[in-house]
């Protein structure tokens, strides 16, 4: 910073020409009590906005004092990069602001836990860098600098909120006007505010390279000395001097010499006669010579006086105001705060307003002469007028009636709107009509589109230079026409038809099958099962039920024909044989057939079966499956069984020789006509040595087939089988003879 600080001093603002300040203009320190000893503290600092110096710090040093100087907490709080531009607001009425100052303004905000302590907490922030262009205080060698500083009351335990300023400091003063600024502060817990000028305070210091302390010094604070008979009760030259209202906080007075003005406004806060705490606003006004006193207008727009939305200056014409009586006014003057209003009205002593953009509701229609004074009774007073015509607002409508269906539509227009008999129309139908796409009469009728579709109506009335627009869609719908999707078929009993609905409508429609025997539906794509041979006739009928409210119907006459089928039959005798006697006798007994095909076991086929003997060649289940024809190409086929059985027998030989030559090496059994067995052998120790629920399993010798070979000698077997005819159980015990 030191080493800047030449080019700084050629940068300070000027006097005699608009330069830049290089430096901080002000800032200010206030909290907010959240609860639980918790207060949020808000640091706001002023700078120059084209300022190449002294930016904003990325964080500010929030030094916490207890009453005794020692510090109890240092915080490092982050910048909230939210720059905001003071806005250049003339002091008074009847002046305009150079744009060569600029004052942007940023703020730090943090949450500190501060107990009650007896003497309460001083917070400060100390920066360098007031700018050495200031008039009143000496700073050629940049030696004064800025504490920002605010307490908290002993042994808060009310949670009390300090004043915190309303609006933002002006940056400009103009030289030799009046001001009259409101400084107040809003003070949430009820405590009254006593405003006064103040001191403002060193802090930081460029010139010994103590830019920003950290942590700022403890209190109390040392005043900066201003020079030249300036105080901090007298820190501008003025007529009227310089002074505020200390219930108020209104700053008034008229600054008779340009220059920079550092100077500090106090909200000192009480409480029951008591002072608890104080924000301070330590902030630099620039006087400049370069203000400009502009007149009030009332501004033009393409030449044509216009009193909605803003009157303007009075011509040979007068402008049309269609609002019914009520005018709603706004001002385009600038650089003023105080107003006149006449509205012209004859009838009314009370036709006047202060305010700056008001209402007015004359009693007629008519025309009027508005006149406007702008700062009346002062220096900077302004007339203008404005002459208006005023009508009643054009309220525009219409309804329709008639015939929404395609093909017989036709509409009649209502116009439901307030005008004179001087009134002109202009309809827009919003496609070709049989009266084309626009008409000009007042209430069209039998209006007739050339398609189907959606229009948007419009409708537009001028009356008195005024006019008014309508519009409402409106649909002609197409008709519906009833059509399926249906094949024109012969088929067989029973048979099973898929409809399709194919119907031309808009939206939703009703349907109503009829099937032609009897059975009905409602579906949208029915399915229906023929059961009764006959020529049938489908008829579907659909209703729409929006738009075009109708009914269409589809007829299609004998389009199904079910055909009879022929009744297929044979009857076996008997149904079960023993192989021994395998004879079965076949009777055909169908009926309504031209012809029939029998297919046997043995893959012949018989036609036209009457009556047959078949001679089974083995054991087992078998079927017949016999086919009937009807002249109609119609068929019906059954299958029926027989079962041949094998009658019960069983053989069990009494030894075998296990001995490898390839004779007699396994033990087995041969069983018929069973539907289960399972044979036990044992040796003399009553132990199983074998056993099987397999009948075509065989025993070569050896325990359980796998384990060592068994000794020659006699085992003795059980054997257990299930009879298949007549299911009983069947048990015999014998002995086995094993030879080697």
């Amino acid at each position: 910073m030191k080493q800047r600080l030449p080019i700084f001093l050629l940068l300070m603002f000027c006097l005699c020409a608009p330069t830049r300040a290089a430096h901080l203009v002000g800032g200010e320190m206030s909290y907010k009590c959240l609860g639980n000893n918790y207060y949020e503290i808000t640091l706001i600092i002023y700078r120059d906005c084209f300022s190449s110096g002294a930016p904003f710090d990325p964080n500010a040093a929030i030094s916490v004092y207890k009453q005794n100087g020692v510090l109890y907490a240092n915080n490092s709080v982050p910048f909230m990069n939210n720059i905001q531009q003071l806005p250049n607001v003339a002091p008074n009425n009847c002046t305009t602001l150079p744009q060569t100052v600029c004052t942007e303004k940023g703020s730090y905000k943090d949450t500190l836990y501060l107990p009650p302590t007896p003497g309460g907490y001083i917070i400060s922030h100390q920066r360098c860098c007031r700018n050495n262009s200031i008039t009143n205080i000496n700073n050629t060698a940049s030696q004064w600098g800025s504490t920002f500083t605010t307490s908290i009351p002993s042994m808060d335990t009310s949670c009390n909120t300090n004043p915190k300023f309303v609006s933002d400091p002006p940056v400009v003063l103009c030289l030799n006007v009046d001001v009259r600024l409101d400084l107040s502060a809003t003070e949430p817990d009820g405590d009254s505010i006593y405003y006064e000028l103040c001191n403002v305070y060193n802090g930081g210091s460029n010139a010994n390279g103590n830019v920003a302390p950290n942590p700022a010094a403890p209190p109390p604070y040392t005043p900066v000395a201003f020079i030249g008979g300036f105080t901090s009760n007298n820190p501008i030259p003025g007529n009227p001097a310089f002074s505020i209202d200390h219930q108020t906080g209104l700053l008034t007075g008229a600054p008779t010499q340009v220059g920079q003005y550092v100077f500090a406004i106090c909200a000192r806060e009480f409480r029951n006669g008591v002072l608890i705490s104080t924000n301070s606003r330590d902030f630099q006004f620039n006087v400049s010579p370069d203000c400009q006193t502009n007149t009030s207008r009332i501004r033009h727009s393409n030449g044509t006086i216009v009193a909605n939305p803003s009157p303007q200056i009075s011509n040979s014409s007068a402008v049309t105001i269609c609002s019914g009586g009520t005018m709603s006014i706004g001002n385009a003057s600038t650089n003023a705060t105080s107003f006149f209003w006449d509205f012209g009205d004859p009838t009314s002593q009370t036709d006047t307003s202060r305010m700056g953009t008001p209402t007015y509701t004359y009693p007629d229609t008519g025309t009027y002469v508005v006149m406007l004074v702008v700062e009346p009774h002062t220096a900077c007073a302004d007339t203008a007028y404005a002459k208006v015509a005023i009508y009643d607002l054009v309220q525009t409508n219409f309804t329709y009636s008639g015939e929404l269906c395609f093909a017989q539509h036709s509409i009649n227009f209502i116009n439901n709107s307030n005008y004179s008999p001087n009134a002109k129309f202009l309809w827009d139908f919003g496609g070709n009509t049989n009266l084309g796409f626009t008409d000009t009469t007042e209430q069209p009728s039998n209006v007739v589109w050339d398609q189907i579709g959606a229009y948007y109506v419009q409708l537009t009335v001028d009356d008195f230079g005024c006019s008014g627009t309508y519009g409402d869609t409106l649909y002609v719908y197409p008709n519906p026409i009833a059509n399926e999707v249906i094949d024109k078929v012969e088929a067989c009993v029973p048979y099973t038809v898929q409809l399709f609905d194919s119907s031309y409508v808009y939206g939703h429609a009703q349907h109503f099958w009829d099937f032609g025997d009897g059975y009905l539906s409602n579906d949208l794509n029915p399915t229906h099962t023929y059961t009764t041979p006959g020529v049938y006739t489908v008829t579907h009928s659909i209703r729409s039920v929006v738009g075009c409210v109708d009914s269409s119907w589809s007829i299609r006459k004998d389009y199904i024909t079910v055909l009879p089928v022929p009744k297929s039959n044979i009857e076996i005798t008997p149904r079960e044989q023993s192989i021994y006697n395998p004879v079965f006798k076949i009777t055909g007994l169908s009926t309504d057939h031209s012809k029939t095909l029998t297919f046997l076991p043995n893959d012949a086929v018989v036609e036209n079966l009457t009556e047959m003997s078949y001679i089974a060649t083995d054991t087992g289940s078998f079927p017949i499956m016999h086919v009937s024809f009807n002249q109609f190409g119609c068929t019906d086929t059954i299958i029926e069984s027989f079962v041949v059985n094998s009658p019960f027998n069983l053989f069990m030989p009494n030894a075998f020789t296990p001995d490898g030559d390839g004779i007699n090496d396994w033990y087995s059994y041969t069983v018929t006509g069973a539907t289960k067995s399972r044979i036990e052998i044992y040796n003399r120790w009553g132990e199983i040595v074998f056993a099987s629920e397999d009948p075509y399993r065989k025993w070569n010798g050896r325990l359980h087939n796998e384990g060592p070979m068994l000794t020659p000698g006699v085992y003795s077997y059980v054997i257990n089988v299930i009879v298949k005819k007549g299911a009983y159980k069947f048990t015999k015990m014998g002995a086995i003879n094993l030879v080697r």
